[in-house]
């Protein structure tokens, strides 16, 4: 379950939101990033640095483009609507997508922003099972 391997990555290795979110994505539904392509998301934790949009959000979207892009971008404009779906529905559930706000809400010094790693894990699952997966 991807709450399980988000929980595990953020809290057991020491990741921050966006590195859980992007190695859980990439091992659950078997992304195929290499080592380098997760390190990408290192950058993404604490709102860029600047709590600025949630890393757990980063990592997720990540994660969508990574399973749905066959080609880039402007050849696949389903993706721009699945992020766009997958971030309306964080924002009308969890009322921000934005790190300082949502630090503001629901981090707490013993687990640190785990709830909204959880959050975001949750919504990511149902995008990837509501989506058909694109051929590539």
């Amino acid at each position: 379950m991807l709450v399980d391997r988000a929980r595990q990555y953020y809290l057991l290795e020491d990741m921050n939101c966006a590195e859980s979110l992007i190695y859980a994505a990439n091992d659950e539904y078997h992304l195929g990033l290499d080592e380098t392509g997760l390190k990408t998301m290192a950058g993404f934790g604490g709102g860029m640095g600047v709590e600025t949009t949630c890393g757990a959000l980063s990592g997720a979207i990540a994660a969508i483009s990574v399973r749905f892009t066959k080609t880039k971008a402007h050849d696949n404009p389903e993706v721009r609507e699945i992020c766009k779906a997958f971030l309306e529905n964080f924002l009308d559930k969890r009322g921000s997508i934005i790190c300082g706000p949502l630090k503001e809400m629901y981090r707490n010094e013993s687990f640190r922003c785990m709830p909204v790693v959880e959050m975001a894990a949750e919504e990511l699952e149902k995008i990837m099972k509501e989506v058909p997966e694109q051929n590539s």
